[in-house]
């Protein structure tokens, strides 16, 4: 059992939750191949070896290709069933209760690339122009698609993940700059107009993955209602699922017995892992203690053992008398919340194992739960 351990947690049907991931990715690499073809395809771009024809019936393969796995996307996320997100919620944006506004994004791209789509094979019986009118949402559909990826998933923080949405946008970027450098456009100005908007984009993407799915505990920043990510880590206990009533310890409080918060601490401890049961399920306990403070910090992970890792069926974490749920797992890096009488913490873990050893090291965060 190694790092992997954290890196390999599924959920419910693991080969639908990895089949969801990887359509998700490829499928943004299709669609900025895709992007990059019409741009070459609008300029008329040609070689000895590359023709234009060619170039213009890769970007029409590639296209459907890409609304292809999109649909694979979405039949598997709902057949998965560990959020609650329907086929309607696919078509109409920011219904669905598990982050409405990033999920909402992938079913906005998804109806624009529909109506590209649809308008593309009824070309002739609407004319150029209205075709081309539609046409140009397949530049508002690329980032919307990569802030849906970014704020939807679970994968970002990957380095694998992040390669690839660095290398999307360095790719789309440089075909849209040699695009304004080489194509048709009517004036100096609108050079510069277009190209100052591509960078904006570009960097506000830079800058909303470097504040929001690349930090810890951005599952909760998300908009997910507290109440659904108890529900999906396998039911928190009621303390933690009323704190946000009027009644309950205002989000700014600071639990009894817990460290000042917010806070970052150094933790130390144990990691044991048990043979399979009757069931088929292994159990995970992690057993910390914060550096000087000397607060524990225990977290239990039951599930079946899946690629090396295991499945996360339920689990439990316990820290300074506050109880609550693993809510989130993201390679080495643990989100968990927690709950008491005395009000809720949201913890994000960032850990070093050695299963040889049997221990651990890191460091743990802590902020007020929302």
């Amino acid at each position: 059992m190694t790092a992997a351990l954290l890196a390999s947690v599924g959920h419910g049907s693991t080969a639908m939750w990895y089949l969801t991931r990887a359509t998700g990715l490829v499928a943004l690499v299709l669609l900025s191949a895709t992007l990059v073809l019409g741009l070459v395809s609008s300029v008329g771009w040609t070689s000895e070896r590359w023709p234009r024809f060619l170039s213009q019936s890769v970007h029409r393969n590639l296209s459907l290709f890409c609304l292809v796995l999109v649909g694979v996307h979405i039949v598997s996320t709902v057949g998965d069933g560990y959020v609650p997100i329907t086929l309607g919620d696919a078509v109409f944006p920011f219904l669905t209760p598990y982050r409405p506004l990033w999920v909402g994004l992938g079913a906005l791209a998804f109806d624009m690339m529909l109506a590209v789509a649809i308008t593309s094979a009824l070309r002739r019986r609407i004319g150029v122009r209205a075709w081309r009118g539609v046409h140009w949402l397949a530049y508002a559909c690329w980032p919307i698609a990569v802030a849906h990826g970014l704020g939807s998933g679970t994968d970002p923080r990957l380095p694998l993940a992040t390669a690839i949405f660095v290398l999307c946008s360095l790719s789309v970027g440089a075909a849209v700059v040699w695009r304004l450098a080489v194509g048709p456009v009517r004036s100096g100005l609108g050079r510069v107009a277009a190209a100052g908007g591509v960078v904006a984009v570009l960097v506000a993407l830079g800058l909303f993955a470097v504040s929001g799915p690349l930090k810890p505990n951005w599952s909760h920043r998300a908009g997910t209602s507290p109440a659904l990510l108890a529900q999906l880590a396998g039911g928190a206990s009621v303390n933690r699922v009323s704190a946000a009533t009027p009644n309950s310890p205002t989000s700014n409080s600071t639990p009894a017995g817990v460290p000042a918060l917010p806070f970052t601490t150094a933790v130390r401890g144990t990691m044991t892992t048990s043979s399979p049961g009757a069931s088929g399920n292994i159990t995970v306990d992690l057993r910390m203690t914060l550096v000087g403070s000397g607060d524990t910090l225990d977290v239990q992970i039951v599930g079946p053992a899946v690629n090396g890792g295991i499945a996360l069926s339920t689990s439990q974490v316990t820290f300074a008398g506050l109880t609550g749920q693993v809510t989130n797992l993201e390679g080495s890096t643990v989100e968990a919340a927690v709950s008491g009488p005395s009000g809720s913490v949201d913890l994000s873990l960032d850990l070093s194992l050695d299963p040889a050893a049997g221990t651990l090291t890191g460091q743990v965060s802590g902020s007020a739960g929302q």
